[in-house]
């Protein structure tokens, strides 16, 4: 694309020229191709009845036809086939999956599949159109690099029909509403996500820092509606056995340190922060294990020998590093993230948003590939400044050189050893470094330059 003028446009920001048509086939192109074989992976597994779309369709089926959430077995003619389940999900996706599990399993599926593409395409166009900061029309051209830098996590969200997409899609929807004043259909999106997938309820403290108290009452008043109303009408007397069982596998044994100490999801699959310390801390294995499905854990679990460990702590004091390593992660993010909307321009509550996507996944006790799609927002803002900012600011050398990095960590999945080393947790922190420095020189620029700003102006990082 052509090189931004220096000259503002009336509305103070700079003007960004339209991409050449042969950028914008281009483009248009690779995504298609992109897009298509997604929809392809997940179609075929889908079909073959693969999971993770399968554990989704029987707990909206179990609902559906027994009343109840799903057991993690099948009942077949004469015996009982255990298999995976929902383990960490609340009890509303389960209903939510009921508008599904109606219809064979097949029909579903591709129905399925066809919402998260439209969920993936809505959520290029959002980034593309209104967080950019780029030319609106050419949000196809923008948002073509960060999706395939981020193409190989969209291959595994994808191939196992997950519910990521349809999260990010809510989590920034909620942005732009926020954006463009709806601060009530702003808590609305920020609430849905929060029930679909539970981390996305940093979104609603991030809320909370920034003062924006309509949208984050209206994201509480939404979980608590859709969320134990919805179930207490559901479930009735069982709500409350349905509500302990949910604590015990989510919370109290699916936290980091409750996987630490009881050495579930500790394969190199995982890139949760405390089980990537674990490995580090104590002789963790790290070879194939399949904690949630008997069927998979019988047929790929492999002999737990390799470790990669450079200490010998026991796990009571390797849980208690985890979970003081991730309360002071959460500190650091309050303190970046602490002042209200008010006091920020537009593109620092951008890179506020991005930073708590980055949380999300840094927070995360299981963290598979699938998950750092939610980098999406991330990439796109720092492409985008990298653009604006050219080759003559220094923090686009920085920002182009963790983004340089983050692309060549990707090579560790080819390795089983190396993946168990977390350089897909190390790349999520990549990403957070120039964001955070980005954050400090804009408001920087804000503070030294409100006398341009006054006179219609914006500073040159806004």
């Amino acid at each position: 694309m052509a090189e931004i003028p220096a000259t503002p446009a009336a509305d103070g920001q700079p003007r960004v020229l339209a991409a050449a048509p042969g950028l914008r086939v281009l483009s248009v192109a690779l995504l298609l191709v992109a897009i298509g074989w997604c929809a392809y992976l997940a179609g075929a597994f889908t079909w073959r009845v693969e999971p993770d779309f399968e554990y989704f369709y029987r707990a909206g089926e179990w609902l559906l036809v027994r009343g109840t959430t799903d057991p993690g077995y099948d009942l077949l003619p004469g015996r009982i086939a255990e298999r995976g389940r929902l383990d960490w999900y609340l009890p509303f996706v389960h209903r939510f999956m009921t508008l599904f599990a109606w219809m064979p399993y097949r029909v579903a599926g591709l129905l399925w599949v066809a919402l998260s593409v439209a969920a993936l395409l809505g959520t290029l166009w959002m980034l593309g159109r209104y967080l950019s900061g780029l030319a609106p029309r050419d949000w196809l051209v923008t948002q073509a690099l960060p999706f395939l830098l981020l193409f190989v996590f969209w291959n595994w969200e994808f191939r196992l029909s997950q519910i990521n997409t349809l999260t990010l899609l809510l989590m920034v929807g909620c942005l732009v509403s926020l954006e463009r004043g709806r601060r009530g259909l702003a808590g609305l999106w920020a609430g849905l996500a929060a029930l679909l997938k539970i981390t996305p309820a940093l979104l609603l403290f991030w809320l909370l820092l920034k003062r924006e108290f309509r949208a984050a009452g209206v994201a509480m008043l939404t979980i608590f509606l859709a969320g134990p109303v919805g179930d207490l009408a559901v479930f009735r007397g069982d709500a409350a056995a349905v509500y302990t069982d949910w604590l015990t596998r989510a919370v109290h044994e699916g936290s980091h340190a409750g996987l630490v100490r009881t050495q579930r999801e500790i394969d190199w699959r995982n890139q949760g922060l405390g089980v990537v310390l674990c490995r580090w801390l104590h002789p963790t294995p790290y070879t194939t294990r399949f904690d949630n499905d008997p069927r998979m854990d019988r047929q790929f679990t492999l002999p737990e020998t390799r470790t990669i460990n450079v200490a010998s702590f026991p796990l009571s004091v390797v849980a208690t590093i985890v979970t003081g390593s991730a309360v002071a992660s959460l500190l650091v993010l309050v303190w970046v993230t602490r002042r209200p909307a008010s006091a920020l321009s537009a593109w620092q509550r951008r890179v506020e948003f991005a930073l708590v996507l980055l949380a999300m996944l840094w927070l995360m006790p299981v963290l598979r590939r699938y998950h750092l799609i939610w980098m999406l927002p991330a990439l796109s803002l720092l492409l985008a400044q990298i653009y604006r900012l050219g080759w003559q600011d220094r923090w686009s050398w920085l920002a182009v050189g963790c983004v340089t990095l983050f692309a060549a960590l990707q090579a560790g999945m080819l390795v089983e050893r190396v993946e168990a080393m977390g350089p897909q947790l190390l790349s999520v922190a990549l990403l957070a470094v120039p964001l955070v420095v980005l954050h400090r020189d804009l408001d920087a620029a804000r503070s030294l330059s409100a006398p341009a700003r006054a006179g219609g102006v914006e500073p040159r990082h806004a």
